[in-house]
């Protein structure tokens, strides 16, 4: 008889273990980021399709639109930029921004910004462990998504 019971027991554990680490769902932590909110990075990401890797540490993110592309750009935490406001990379300003800007992902999506201008946007951050997404929102953009995979 005590070894039925420990025998229940021990199916009792299992059962109740297996659906948690195989099937159960994976959880997902949504965070939302108002334009020109700092961004940080706990783990080094590596964006899907191009290859960037950023450095675990702290951002504000923006889009940057030039000759070569839109480009999701991650800038030095300590760049202040209004919501909304367009910067010129053309000018003196925007000369000293560029180089604060530290990577440059590329985007595979039309954006409604004037070519040689920066603006910080608003984001929602879904983490899924191995996984990060960044959905751009805003009025110039159409819910951009990036893809990043989490190197631990």
């Amino acid at each position: 008889m005590k070894t039925m019971r420990a025998v229940a027991m021990a199916l009792l554990a299992v059962a109740v273990a297996v659906p948690a680490v195989w099937g159960g769902p994976k959880s997902r932590r949504v965070k939302h980021y108002r334009a020109g909110e700092v961004f940080c990075v706990s783990h080094a990401l590596v964006a899907t399709g191009s290859g960037v890797v950023i450095r675990e540490r702290c951002y504000v993110v923006g889009i940057v639109r030039n000759s070569r592309g839109t480009f999701l750009a991650f800038l030095d935490p300590g760049v202040r930029i209004p919501p909304g406001q367009v910067v010129r990379l053309s000018t003196p300003a925007g000369a000293k921004l560029r180089g604060r800007i530290f990577y440059l992902v590329p985007l595979q999506a039309v954006v409604a910004a004037p070519v040689d201008t920066l603006v910080v946007v608003p984001m929602q951050v879904e983490d899924e462990g191995s996984r990060l997404t960044v959905i751009l929102s805003g009025p110039s953009q159409p819910n951009l998504t990036v893809v990043f995979s989490v190197r631990l």
